[in-house]
């Protein structure tokens, strides 16, 4: 049917915090199942988070890229004035409009697209909330632009295998989205997934870090949103059905 290009293709969606892109692919005809490959856990050490939470009105741009940054510093939302927002994704963007504050830019992708549209940031204060393993560049890329910033470990992201429950799945996937570099570093270590699944990546980084441990990638979104990931999918499933 042109209205569900997925029908019948078993799909497994890896981030625990994916009901909604799962309940997009099922509306297309997919059946979706959610198989944790990672976990979010708070961080160890929390007094640099608190420090900036207590401080949170005292920047210019406060920088979230994932929903799990905007609920490490929720508490500190409330009424918040002063600082502007920029999230990475329509998802991040919907979780800050939540407490009430709508965010002055949203980016597709992280470090391409977040320090060429946040405007002249010189002598700027930035705030990254981030997970303990986040990749570098975009921080040091806004330190290049004379920006003060400051990344404080705001959750940790910590590999897992699948539960039993989830092996079956894996195994007999038309497809296997993969949201982050840990993600396939743990279906890596899993031993990955079926010969049949097409592995789906998220972006470039994502594929470089499967293709380093090992894993065949099959397709790579052209958005690095869980839009682009469906995009891709019924691109991909669509043409061959």
């Amino acid at each position: 049917m042109a209205d569900q290009p997925l029908a019948g293709r078993r799909i497994v969606v890896t981030r625990p915090e994916s009901a909604r892109l799962a309940g997009e692919l099922e509306r297309l005809g997919a059946e979706v199942t959610i198989v944790p490959l990672i976990e979010i856990r708070p961080a160890e050490d929390r007094r640099a988070l608190d420090e900036a939470i207590a401080r949170l009105h005292e920047y210019d741009w406060i920088v979230l890229t994932s929903v799990n940054g905007v609920a490490a510093i929720e508490r500190g939302l409330a009424g918040l004035a002063g600082p502007r927002i920029a999230a990475v994704g329509p998802v991040t963007a919907d979780a800050i409009r939540t407490h009430g504050l709508e965010p002055a830019f949203v980016a597709t992708r992280a470090s391409e697209d977040i320090a060429g549209g946040l405007g002249d940031l010189a002598g700027k204060r930035v705030l990254m909330p981030q997970a303990d393993i986040a990749d570098p560049a975009l921080a040091e890329e806004l330190r290049g632009k004379g920006v003060e910033v400051d990344v404080v470990v705001a959750y940790r992201t910590v590999l897992v295998e699948p539960p039993m429950w989830g092996i079956l799945p894996l195994r007999i996937a038309d497809a296997v989205v993969l949201a982050s570099g840990s993600a396939c570093r743990s279906l890596a270590a899993a031993g990955g997934a079926g010969g049949g699944a097409m592995l789906v990546c998220i972006g470039p980084k994502t594929a470089k870090v499967a293709r380093e441990v090992g894993l065949k990638v099959g397709l790579v979104a052209d958005e690095t949103t869980s839009d682009g990931i469906i995009r891709t999918l019924v691109s991909h499933f669509g043409d061959s059905a």
